[in-house]
């Protein structure tokens, strides 16, 4: 695996059609609150806007035709077959995003002092040094500019009933997690990292996500079945068991599952120092 890509790596799927589908699943279910968050932390038509780590450019796409139709949108990706599908979604589109290959750690394809609002979405979870990515963000904003970080902390999912095995199954896939250098329970963590990067008025809110709102099956697919590929292989027998024993509570209409994603913002200081 290519350590600037972190403990994520598309193409390195067991199926990566699949998970190219959840990607633009997720990208759907979550954008009308997404949206919602993202303008009240800052983002508004207009503004130089570059989405980091934007995969297959979804987001890029809604956030430059639906909030800043007037401003300039960059999505920045280093896989290089996510940029390639995020080059393929703009193709012929008229209001489409620009598309750059770049690395998190540099921005080499970024002007010092160029963005007005960052946005990272599920990034930071990846990589062994986020706090290396926070400095080279805040070298891209301009002063007075806002970064906005969506993040996961996996300590905040549950479901009723308690399904056999599923901490278990969610404990293995954080550990491994861990192991190739990402942290799944980061999202606690954020407002600290900012302010420790030389960022100032950090803003956090946390957002719930439950079977209420979406269905089980949804919800399942979106929060915990991609994580099968990071169980071992001698581990992945009882953990399909467990996710099947949360599907048949699906089906049978007796699950509720919940978890909750950290919103974060925050801004580089007018002036520094």
């Amino acid at each position: 695996m290519d350590s600037r890509l972190g403990s994520y790596n598309y193409g390195a799927f067991s199926s990566n059609a699949e998970e190219l589908q959840r990607l633009r699943r997720q990208a759907e279910i979550a954008w009308s609150m997404e949206e919602e968050y993202l303008v009240a932390h800052g983002l508004r038509n207009g503004l130089t806007v570059v989405d980091l780590a934007c995969g297959p450019g979804i987001i890029s796409g809604l956030i430059k035709r639906e909030v800043c139709p007037d401003g300039t949108v960059i999505g920045v990706e280093l896989n290089e077959a996510l940029l390639a599908q995020a080059h393929s979604l703009a193709e012929g589109v008229g209001d489409a995003p620009e598309f750059r290959a770049g690395d998190v750690y540099e921005l080499d394809c970024l002007e010092d002092e160029s963005v007005d609002f960052a946005y990272c979405r599920f990034l930071l979870q990846h990589l062994a040094e986020p706090a290396r990515a926070l400095q080279s963000i805040y070298r891209k904003l301009r002063p007075g500019g806002r970064v906005a970080i969506l993040e996961t902390d996996d300590s905040l999912f549950n479901c009723a009933p308690e399904i056999p095995d599923m901490t278990r199954f969610l404990e293995t896939a954080i550990a491994e997690q861990q192991r190739r250098g990402g942290d799944r329970k980061i999202g606690r963590k954020l407002a600290g990292l900012l302010w420790e990067n030389g960022f100032h008025d950090a803003r956090t809110q946390v957002v719930t996500i439950n079977t209420d709102m979406i269905s089980g099956d949804e919800f399942l697919n979106i929060t915990t079945s991609f994580k099968l590929e990071l169980i071992p292989a001698e581990d992945m027998g009882w953990a399909r068991a467990c996710l099947d024993r949360a599907k048949e509570a699906i089906d049978n209409g007796s699950f509720f599952g919940q978890t909750g994603v950290y919103m974060v913002s925050a801004e580089r200081p007018q002036t520094d120092g």
